[in-house]
Formats: structure tokens, C-alpha cells, sequence
């Protein structure tokens, strides 16, 4: 299968995972890159000398390209791009923020620059400030999904951009592959289904409760981190949307120490940074390190009750918990089907109209 993102990255499928925060390690990365894909490092807030440990680390057992993801309000994340573009990372993806820079840098090089979007208006910045792609993330994605669905977002895309749309949200098997392409994409990024898998570092307590649940369990809020945010439906997160658990200062302004030594940066210097952006992004900043440590607790303990874990409507579309190279096995091989089933209907209808014309007398060569 090739498409303008397998070309212009030199892969064999057309298939990325989400370059997920504090998910999307090394072990996830290498597997997508050695299956095939693009494996996109989540270098999100990590601390800047881990990044480069990492990118080395993925360098060093895969000969393949790979990116890295930083969306740039986070803390660390404007250190963790430039360290990207000192090791010369193939392929770099940002977001919540202007990335001209970044694609100066990149293209100097000979990498390339992917930004993630969800609006018209984001895809037509990216392009104006020079991305060679972008990935737009519909309403059904996890994380930070906007308000058009994929299957709205995508085909409007294609017909404004000259650059290629990386489709995701709602994607997780090769039936939604073959249908991203249909609408105009040139490839996915799938974060949920990469997440459920051998590798998604996530407590298998959450994954087993992802597999459980049907499209309609996840919950979408801005109560959680301050900006609108797709989370599986678990009982930590439920309360928060429902009101049930309001925000503690007091509790946050005591996780802050631990938060600044787990995001290796001196305290002071993350507490003058958050107090400079104002009343409103203060109380952001603080929904995201409770956000923070609840994906810790996903993470490390399983604590259903207290954890919390980002998912997508397609949690409703993953059934097992498998490797990942045997996803991207069976979604290459769901998509020959599903192209295979398309064009059989499109053969019958074919055939059904030249046996209609042939049977008004209409030449055959029209037929």
C-alpha cells in the first residue's frame, strides 16, 4: 500500500501510532517502526536528558525512521523539541502551539514535520508555517479531540490542504484504515488500540476494563485537565465529571514537589512559570497535575477508583490485548478485505449497469 505518507516517510504501511504522553515509550515506538509503521515517541512533559536516553535508546534498536511528539504548552516540551532537532529525529510532531520554527530547523536536516490539529483553522496554520503533514485527531479521538468528527474533519481537509492528512480518532482496525483513505487521508494514527496492547505501558487492570467497555464509555470534558479531553469511563474520572470531586489546591500545591521532581525541574523555576500565565492558566495548570498523577496511579498501580487513563470512542472496537506487531499484521490485512469486499460491490454494480444498458440497446463500448 502506498500513499504520499508511506513515500514521504519511508514506510510500508501507512499506519502511526499516537505519540502518546508517558505511553508511548520505547518499547511502543520500536515495535511500530520494526512492524512497519511510524512509531512516534511521546515526549510530551518528560525530562529533557530522559528524552535524549530515549531517542537514543530507539535509534540504536531500529533502523527504521521514526518521530517524536511534543505538544508545546506542556512543561519541558519547548527543551524536548530542540533536543529532537539536535539528534536530528526524522520526524517531528507538535502542537498547541506555532511550530514555523520547528520546520526551519527539521527541514535543514532533511526531517520532516507533522502538527496535529483538530479544526480547519489549525490544518490551514500548519501548512501556512510550512508542516509537510498534518494529523487530524476528530472528535472520537482520546486526549485532546475537538468538536468535528473524523469523518467531517478529513474530507474538508483534503479539499483545502495541499499537504498530506494523517486521519485519527475512530480508527482501530483496517476497516477504519481502508475508510480513512476513502475520505481523503493518507495514512492513520492510532493511539487507543497501540495502547491496548503487550507494549501500552498502562496497568493491565485498565486495559482489561478497555476492553470491556463499548463505544459509548468514555467520558469528554474540560473538567479534567482544562481543556476539552476524551478519558475512559472510570470511577476517578466519572466523579470529576460529575461534579462529584472538586478541585483541592491544598492537595495540588502538595503533589507540585513530587511533580516537579518527576518532571526533573527545579521547583521554583515550574512554580514562577505556572504563576506567570495568570489566574485562569494557573487553575489549568492545576487540573493537569491532578490529571498527572492520576495517570501515574493508570499506570503503576491499577487503581480503577483513583487512576485515570485517556481512550477513544474505538475502545469500543478493541477486543483483545495483543502485540503490537500483530495489530498491525491484522489491520493490513483487515484493509486488503475490506478493499477486497469494495470492489466486488463496485464490480457488481458495473456489471448491473452494462447488463441495463446492453438490455436498452446501448452499445456495448459505452458499456
Amino acid at each position: 500500500m502506498k500513499t504520499a505518507i508511506t513515500e514521504m516517510f519511508d514506510i510500508r504501511h501507512p499506519i502511526l501510532n499516537a505519540g502518546m504522553g508517558r505511553i508511548a515509550y520505547p518499547e511502543m515506538v520500536i515495535a511500530v517502526c520494526n512492524a512497519g509503521g511510524l512509531g512516534v515517541y511521546g515526549a510530551g512533559s518528560n525530562p529533557p536528558e530522559r528524552v535524549r536516553e530515549d531517542i537514543r535508546r530507539i535509534r540504536a534498536a531500529t533502523d527504521r525512521p521514526f518521530g517524536i511528539n511534543a505538544p508545546l504548552a506542556l512543561p519541558n516540551a519547548l527543551e524536548n523539541v530542540k533536543i529532537a532537532l539536535d539528534e536530528q529525529v526524522p520526524v517531528i510532531n507538535y502542537s498547541m502551539g506555532r511550530g514555523d520554527w520547528i520546520v526551519k530547523r527539521a527541514h535543514a536536516y532533511g526531517g520532516k514535520v507533522m502538527a496535529s490539529v483538530n479544526s480547519v483553522k489549525l490544518a490551514l496554520s500548519a501548512q501556512k508555517h510550512g508542516a509537510d503533514a498534518v494529523i487530524a485527531a476528530g472528535h472520537e479521538a482520546a486526549g485532546h479531540a475537538g468538536d468535528i468528527p473524523t469523518f467531517v474533519l478529513v474530507p474538508r481537509l483534503a479539499e483545502l490542504l495541499d499537504i498530506p492528512i494523517i486521519a485519527a480518532g475512530g480508527v482501530a482496525n483496517g476497516s477504519g484504515l481502508i475508510g480513512a483513505l476513502a475520505l481523503g487521508a493518507e495514512g492513520v494514527s492510532m493511539g487507543t488500540r497501540m495502547l491496548l496492547t503487550n507494549e501500552g505501558v498502562v496497568h493491565d487492570n485498565f486495559k482489561q476494563r478497555a476492553v470491556e467497555s463499548d463505544v459509548d464509555r468514555t467520558l469528554f470534558s474540560n473538567k479534567f485537565d482544562g481543556h476539552m479531553c476524551r478519558v475512559l469511563n472510570t470511577p476517578g474520572p466519572e466523579r470529576i465529571y460529575k461534579g462529584k470531586q472538586t478541585l483541592n489546591p491544598l492537595s495540588v500545591f502538595l503533589q507540585s514537589f513530587a511533580i516537579a521532581r518527576e518532571l526533573d525541574q527545579p521547583y521554583l523555576k515550574m512554580f514562577s512559570n505556572v504563576l506567570r500565565k495568570g489566574p485562569k492558566e494557573t487553575f489549568a495548570m492545576m487540573r493537569m497535575a491532578r490529571m498527572l498523577k492520576m495517570g501515574t496511579i493508570a499506570r503503576d498501580t491499577g487503581d480503577l477508583d483513583h487512576g485515570q487513563c485517556g481512550a477513544g470512542m474505538s475502545v469500543g472496537l478493541v477486543h483483545d490485548v495483543p502485540s503490537i506487531a500483530e495489530v498491525i499484521e491484522r489491520v493490513v490485512a483487515e484493509a486488503e478485505e475490506s478493499f477486497g469486499r469494495l470492489a466486488t460491490l463496485m464490480e457488481r454494480e458495473v456489471v448491473a449497469t452494462a447488463s441495463a444498458a446492453a438490455g436498452r440497446g446501448t452499445p456495448r463500448a459505452v458499456a
